[in-house]
């Protein structure tokens, strides 16, 4: 059951051009990139490294388990 449910999954996301994936994560990540640095760097030490580190874990889960879980949705139906 479990093979079957992976199978139908691989065949929604084949389904959908990766191109098409491509050009949602581009368009998703450009606010976030602008955005999310200069409000997260009042509360951080001046440490570029650090931020750049805490911006990126705040952007990669949203990518990763906010924004593609929904688009994966949308365009699969």
């Amino acid at each position: 059951m479990n093979s079957q449910i992976k199978q139908d999954n691989s065949r929604q996301d084949k389904a959908v051009s990766e191109h098409i994936y491509t050009l949602v994560t581009f368009l998703a990540l450009v606010p976030l990139v602008y955005f999310i640095p200069d409000f997260v760097e009042p509360f951080l030490p001046a440490i570029k490294w650090l931020n750049v580190v805490v911006v990126v874990g705040i952007i990669v889960p949203i990518i990763s388990y906010g924004i593609m879980p929904i688009v994966r949705f949308a365009l699969s139906r």
